[in-house]
């Protein structure tokens, strides 16, 4: 997959820290951004090259005069569950490959994860930084560290819908056939230290620790960093 196309729904702190990042910048072509409030719309539109729209992301008509066909990743990140959920929605009809949004009620991320919406992330974990791990480690294996650690390298792969790891255990997946160790699983809201019962769903982060990228094959549908 090549640089994608970003439409996020909401403006806040969230939002300009993440376009902020440099590695964001290189992940994505475009941005365009649904803000409702002046004086969120004139900070971002201090960032540079970004569309900024103005209206409230529960307005549907927005994304009826959007190409939503040519948009590959949309963030719902209001400060509204209601309108998180129903942006989310919008993006599963218009089949956005990424679709993530940001829940304060733990429930409500639980029935947008069962509709297979997108990946909710639960508030208090909310930050730029997992935002952009999702992200990437949905696009392409994320190496986390460079410390010494022999022939072995950290990775971070966020499990989608599509995954075959999807309602699997860490058990069923055999990931030690290829010399791979998971260690821990973000489920959208802690860290839990993996064993061989955890069941995988959309949204997790799982962190292996591998000699290579030849465990994908029983975590992905198709091969993360291919076209």
């Amino acid at each position: 997959m090549g640089k994608l196309s970003v439409l996020i729904a909401g403006g806040g702190g969230t939002v300009e820290l993440l376009l902020r990042d440099q590695a964001i910048s290189g992940l994505v072509d475009q941005v365009i951004v649904i803000e409702r409030e002046p004086r969120r719309r004139l900070a971002l539109e201090k960032l540079g090259d970004i569309l900024i729209i103005e209206g409230n992301a529960s307005d549907t008509s927005i994304y009826e005069n959007l190409n939503m066909g040519e948009i590959d990743a949309v963030l719902a990140l209001t400060n509204r569950d209601e309108v998180n959920f129903l942006v989310l929605s919008i993006a599963y009809q218009y089949n956005v490959p990424i679709r993530i949004g940001v829940f304060r009620d733990p429930k409500i991320a639980e029935i947008a994860r069962k509709l297979k919406l997108g990946i909710p992330i639960v508030k208090p974990a909310i930050t730029a930084g997992i935002i952009k791990q999702v992200i990437s480690s949905l696009t392409t294996p994320l190496v986390l560290t460079q410390l010494p650690l022999g022939e072995y390298k950290l990775y971070a792969v966020t499990i989608s819908d599509d995954d075959l790891a999807v309602d699997n255990t860490i058990g069923d997946l055999h990931l030690e056939e290829d010399d791979a160790h998971p260690l821990l699983v973000h489920n959208g809201k802690e860290l839990i230290p993996v064993d061989r019962d955890v069941k995988l769903a959309p949204g997790n982060i799982l962190y292996v620790l591998a000699k290579d990228e030849k465990f994908l094959g029983k975590i992905k549908a198709i091969t993360l960093g291919t076209p």
